[in-house]
């Protein structure tokens, strides 16, 4: 198939007008400014549109979509977490299967045409028959009141994934946290993601509250954390990032969600792990962080990527990339929009390991684009970054969805 656009970013900084790409099924073949049809071949033209890369959104919760404007931040995290632990119970498979699928409709239509979802119910996952985008299912872990079968759970879900060889879906792992997730547990998901060779994610350095649990210090997440048995690894580290480093937590290339709470001492050995970290802009300014170390972590070379983190914690239901960006800029307006671009299409491609596969749109890469519909003759990084409207058109492992705007 090939689609005539008027114009296309085809990596980053290279721009074609017209632009021209060629896809056979779910594989871009060519790309260019003037390709010519083949025999027979089905011709989609759009010269009002922009094609441009499917954005990755590195840290999302589908699943918890029903908790929109449920909770309430409240004076510290363990008091919000206490809130989200309260209704789970409540969250039946069918709802989280349809916060899945109506959140990944709603981030496709922003633009996002991959999501890695933190997912803790496998039962929800079982009577999926397909999802808008395309999704990293990252098991989510903990043993704080038992201990999981990580090994068994891992072939259960890679069993699922075979008899579902249709659908773009991917698996990876995730230990939730330090304060829910031991030392062992760490190890053992490290160990299966090395095996497997899936990405590894998990949430560090979130709040204050998290530091000074690890540090040995009385906080409110006691009164939710049993104590019983006791956890001999905390009181021997003086952040989150010291108690991996002394534990052997972290697989090279980790993607870590949040680092609201790192120190300068933590750097060395983030860039010795070759970690991403994951920014949640929405999501920060919703819990009324301090400033995200951004700067920080530019000047030791650490890369930094978007996310939206959960409807239950942030006002960015459609999981709208673009919402992230716009207040990321705000807060650093020396990063351009080019810039910002990278930090939602080729930084977290290269995460994933999938950075032949995603972020551009070049001959191999997967074919997951979006026809956006900005003024041609404008910067194509600010004028769709800036657009309040829906893409008008996506593309997932080839598959083509129109969206009509209302």
């Amino acid at each position: 198939m090939l689609i005539c656009a008027g114009a296309l970013i085809e990596s980053s900084g290279q721009i074609h007008r017209p632009g021209h790409l060629r896809m056979d099924r779910e594989i871009i073949t060519q790309i260019g400014t003037s390709l010519n049809s083949q025999v027979g071949e089905e011709v989609l033209h759009l010269p009002d549109l922009t094609l441009a890369p499917g954005w990755i959104n590195l840290h999302a919760h589908l699943e918890l979509a029903s908790l929109f404007r449920e909770l309430m931040p409240g004076k510290d995290f363990p008091f919000w977490l206490k809130q989200v632990l309260a209704r789970l119970p409540g969250l039946n498979s069918e709802t989280r299967r349809e916060s899945i699928q109506r959140s990944a409709q709603d981030a496709l239509r922003t633009g996002t045409t991959s999501i890695v979802s933190i997912t803790s119910d496998l039962h929800a996952m079982a009577g999926l028959s397909s999802t808008a985008a395309r999704v990293w299912w990252a098991l989510e872990f903990m043993d704080i009141q038992s201990q999981p079968e990580v090994s068994a759970t891992v072939e259960r879900a890679m069993a699922w994934l075979s008899r579902n060889p249709a659908n773009p879906w991917h698996l990876a792992l995730s230990p939730h946290a330090p304060y829910t997730a031991s030392p062992k547990l760490y190890q053992e998901i490290l160990t299966s993601c090395s095996i497997h060779k899936i990405p590894f994610t998990t949430h560090l350095a979130e709040s204050p509250e998290e530091t000074s649990l690890l540090a040995g210090n009385e906080t409110s997440f006691c009164d939710i954390l049993p104590k019983e048995p006791p956890r001999t690894d905390f009181g021997k580290s003086q952040s989150p990032v010291a108690w991996c480093q002394t534990n052997q937590t972290l697989p090279e290339d980790a993607i870590l969600a949040h680092g609201n709470e790192l120190q300068p001492s933590d750097l060395p050995y983030l860039k010795e792990r070759k970690v991403t970290l994951v920014h949640c802009p929405t999501s920060h300014e919703w819990f009324g962080r301090k400033s995200f170390p951004f700067q920080l972590l530019q000047n030791n070379g650490i890369p930094v990527s978007l996310g939206t983190d959960s409807p239950a914690s942030s006002p960015n239901l459609p999981l709208d990339l673009r919402q992230e960006v716009r207040l990321f800029r705000q807060k650093y307006s020396h990063v351009s929009p080019h810039e910002a671009w990278q930090m939602i299409t080729t930084i977290p491609a290269r995460a994933l390991g999938c950075e032949s596969n995603l972020g551009n749109l070049q001959d191999g890469c997967w074919a997951d684009w979006v026809g956006w519909r900005v003024p041609l003759d404008q910067d194509p990084y600010s004028a769709i970054l800036e657009s309040q409207d829906p893409a008008e058109l996506t593309c997932v492992a080839g598959k083509i969805t129109r969206h009509e705007k209302i």
